[in-house]
């Protein structure tokens, strides 16, 4: 691999020769390029070839230079004299780079084994022809915000580079960006990674478009003018995925992943919330809360909740996707004047908020058993609400697909939109992570419920990444025939639940759910809805004494007053204060 560096991460170990270097400077600045890369030991950046290139840079006002590293104590790796009856070590070497008390120009000559002889170390020196204004110019960091897209990303092709960098700590992919408009050219995967890691800043070069080649990908046999990828950039819409690809050379950097964030100290002052439109209040207002459950903690096992109620419109998880699957329909200039969705409420109100900002009507099916409150709330906030006889939100999928399609609105379907996961492996689960560090903490155990899959699959899939299987991730499903707002069972079918690992599936009664929310309010005085209700038994069932546990509750109770009342019918004695178990 060829790395870019920093021409002030290197040492020199040789003195220059002023005539050599000279004729070096002057071939480089004719033909604007620099063709082959230096030779550096990657334990202590001491440069083993190449030195009158570096220093020729350097007096050329050049800020990267690209390097091909070697493990300079590996024994196939050797080092011999110019000068004939000179001999010389790597221990030599290394205290004349680290000491700057540099030897006489070409005094060193390193050969590397290559069968049965030897070669020159120049032999491993590829060919990279970087452009000087390149290397000039250097790594540069700019604000995601400012990276302009001009081509979308399908999410499988982005995790990979996504799993790299959150397992490594590393970026080591920088982005191609054009000079005048910082429209990405290259590093699109590496672009939606970053995103997805929400960092702030990204490592990138910066070239002119003019001096690049652009050609179809393989999956596009059309050619595509430079202008059309500005435009898309600049203005949109998107192109499709794969549409065309940079012929630039792959380049290598190092960047700490830490360094692209802010810097968020703990114990910080907290900040006054004060917000220009009701939108930002919710992903400015993101983290929701992570808090600790002292009725349901011990010496040895501390238990948290994430408190997803905390999202303002639906008082739900649901508020995420709904935000994400807009914004990127809007992006992919896909939005239309009217939202289809199959929803069993939190989504509905989630985007139906949202959409009235923006001057969108929805329209939303609902399955005929969901509470009759969640009518009241969706047309209180101008929803048109169709009950359909289905027994689960997703069986209605197709039908509301169809009706989009006939009347010329948009199914966001949240069942299989990707803005769903990537939104969790965006926020909810990098929250959760960063909060426990806070307090100094790793989790061992995350417990959720599945209902489209979203949140649950992208914890597990953020965590298993990061920490193996050091960090458990339970699901929680409906027992059979049972019916439980919110959360289904995984045969029903879950786009994301079977591409990632969960470590246990637990079965909860609705009766059972219903007890937990009631013991959380009771003990801890928050109302939980019911699939939040369900983890707390699911937490109950599975729980050891000691570790770290993060339950995570979707939503609060409000919307479940029906559900509440029949238990109570039920069982009279509950509603006096007698303890509800889980």
């Amino acid at each position: 691999d060829v790395y870019l560096v920093g021409l002030e991460e290197l040492s020199q170990h040789e003195e220059i020769d002023a005539q050599l270097l000279e004729s070096i400077i002057n071939e480089i600045e004719s033909s604007r390029i620099l063709e082959r890369a230096i030779v550096a030991d990657k334990n202590t950046n001491i440069i083993v070839d190449g030195e009158h290139r570096y220093a020729a840079l350097k007096r050329l006002g050049c800020r990267i230079i690209p390097v091909i590293y070697v493990d300079y104590n590996s024994p196939g790796i050797l080092v011999q004299s110019w000068h004939e009856g000179k001999k010389l070590t790597k221990k030599d070497i290394i205290e004349a780079g680290l000491s700057g008390k540099k030897l006489p120009p070409k005094s060193s000559k390193h050969m590397i084994r290559s069968g049965d002889g030897l070669l020159h170390i120049s032999a491993i020196e590829k060919k990279v022809d970087v452009p000087l204004s390149m290397l000039k110019r250097g790594l540069t960091f700019v604000e995601m915000k400012d990276v302009k897209t001009a081509m979308q990303v399908e999410l499988e092709d982005a995790l990979p580079q996504y799993s790299k960098f959150l397992s490594t700590e590393l970026v080591d992919v920088p982005l191609l960006l054009d000079e005048k408009t910082n429209v990405l050219l290259s590093g699109y995967e590496a672009f939606q990674a970053l995103d997805l890691l929400s960092v702030e800043t990204a490592p990138a070069l910066k070239v002119d478009i003019e001096e690049l080649k652009i050609r179809p990908a393989k999956t596009c046999s059309k050619p595509i003018a430079k202008e059309v990828i500005l435009n898309a950039g600049i203005k949109g819409p998107k192109l499709p995925p794969k549409s065309f690809e940079v012929e630039v050379k792959q380049y290598k950097i190092n960047v700490p992943l830490k360094n692209l964030r802010t810097n968020h100290e703990p114990g910080a002052p907290r900040q006054l919330k004060v917000y220009n439109n009701t939108l930002a209040l919710l992903h400015e207002g993101w983290p929701t809360p992570l808090v600790r459950l002292n009725s349901l903690s011990t010496e040895k096992r501390s238990v948290w909740a994430k408190l997803e109620g905390y999202n303002p419109f639906s008082n739900s998880v649901k508020d995420r996707i709904g935000w994400a699957m807009i914004k990127e329909a809007k992006e992919k200039g896909e939005l239309k004047e009217v939202i289809y969705e199959a929803t069993s409420t939190n989504t509905g109100i989630a985007l139906t908020s949202i959409a009235n900002m923006l001057g969108i009507k929805t329209k939303l099916f609902i399955p005929k058993h969901v509470q009759k409150l969640s009518d009241i709330y969706l047309k209180v906030l101008g929803a048109e609400v169709i009950r359909l006889p289905v027994g689960l939100t997703v069986e209605a999928v197709s039908q509301v697909d169809a009706e989009a399609k006939t009347h010329g609105g948009i199914h966001l379907n949240q069942f299989g939109n990707d803005a769903n996961f990537k939104i969790h492996l965006k926020t909810t689960a990098r929250e959760i992570d960063e909060q426990l560090k806070s307090v100094g903490l790793e989790p061992t155990c995350i417990i959720g419920g599945l209902g489209t899959s979203g949140h649950m699959s992208a914890i597990s899939y953020y965590f298993k990444t990061k920490y193996g299987n050091d960090v458990k991730v339970i699901g929680v499903q409906p027992a059979p025939n049972e019916v439980i707002p919110g959360i289904r069972r995984i045969e029903t079918g879950m786009k994301w639940f079977h591409q990632v690992r969960f470590d246990e599936i637990v079965d909860v009664k609705q009766e059972e759910a219903i007890k937990g929310s009631i013991s959380i309010a009771r003990k801890e005085g928050i109302l939980i809805g019911l699939s939040a209700g369900a983890v707390v038994h699911a937490f109950h069932k599975i729980a050891e004494e000691e570790g770290v546990y993060v339950l995570v509750f979707p939503d609060t109770g409000y919307k479940y007053a029906e559900q509440f009342e029949k238990y109570f019918e039920n069982y009279p004695d509950q509603q006096l204060g007698f303890e509800a178990t889980p």
